[in-house]
């Protein structure tokens, strides 16, 4: 929330957030945070394993697509996703472990609930994380999104590298991993710079404007997208940068003399009628 004081909100009655409450102190208090979670069906644990490490290369990429939250008790924070941050407060939160099979994800989690370091799963709050409840995988570095539209755009991106994942390991490629270094640079210069980063490709230190990156992916995704029907959607990535993300959108709002009061009414507006405010 742009304004709003974590310690005057009222924490959930449900036990089991007052128990991490309890547990975890400080940081559980700050999570007056909204993201939005997709989940897309992945026919086996070890492909879900393969693609978490996959896709752990697109955090900048679904991150700067949906920021929006650049303010923070009533401050600009200067990020462009502060969420992103306060969010890696937590001790599982962050870039997912990368993890070589389903056999070695299983083992972690009975060590870490053992350790009674988590209680489920539901701890384990990677940016990507399998899901076998839902027999997903689930993306979770997204902020809040304010429209339904815009919610498309990620939930068509993230369902077309997945299929294109799963096609490529049933012709028995192997899948990319990124460096673990490299995925926490890029998730930080995302979070920082949103759609002006300049990501990291390479361990000579190469960088790529994360738009041109975000754009090359939409064409070549395309062929996927059109066979899933969600070509429309995926397509909207490019319209998302066009017209900037939230974001660039609620920093408009105060620059044009506006308070974080109007902020909040933008972004009600932007939900009501499903359309981003026009630059």
């Amino acid at each position: 929330h742009p304004f709003s004081d974590p310690a005057t909100q009222v924490i959930s009655p449900d036990p089991r957030y007052q128990r991490l409450v309890d547990e975890m102190q400080w940081p559980a208090r700050q999570m007056q945070i909204f993201g939005i979670h997709v989940h897309v069906g992945v026919r086996s644990g070890e492909k879900a394993i393969a693609m978490v490490n996959a896709l752990s290369a697109y955090i900048p990429h679904f991150l700067a697509l949906s920021a929006s939250s650049p303010y923070w008790m009533g401050h600009d924070t200067g990020l462009a996703s502060c969420r992103s941050k306060v969010f890696e407060g937590l001790p599982t939160a962050g870039p997912p472990w990368q993890l070589t099979g389903w056999a070695q994800f299983e083992r972690l989690m009975d060590t870490l609930i053992a350790a009674r370091s988590i209680s489920s799963i539901r701890e384990v709050w990677w940016d990507i994380r399998p899901h076998p409840g839902f027999g997903t995988v689930e993306l979770r570095i997204c902020d809040g999104i304010p429209t339904l539209r815009e919610i498309g755009v990620v939930a068509a991106l993230g369902q077309c590298l997945v299929q294109r994942f799963d096609t490529l390991l049933d012709r028995g490629y192997s899948l990319p991993t990124p460096r673990a270094w490299l995925v926490r640079e890029n998730k930080w210069r995302a979070a920082r710079y949103g759609l002006d980063a300049a990501i990291v490709v390479d361990e000579a230190g190469t960088t790529v404007s994360l738009r041109e990156a975000i754009a090359e992916l939409v064409e070549d995704l395309m062929p996927v997208a059109m066979r899933l029907d969600c070509s429309e959607e995926l397509h909207g990535a490019v319209d998302v940068m066009e017209r900037g993300p939230s974001y660039i959108r609620q920093r408009e709002v105060v620059a044009g003399g506006g308070s974080l009061r109007d902020v909040v009414d933008s972004l009600v507006e932007e939900l009501r009628t499903d359309r981003p405010a026009s630059r």
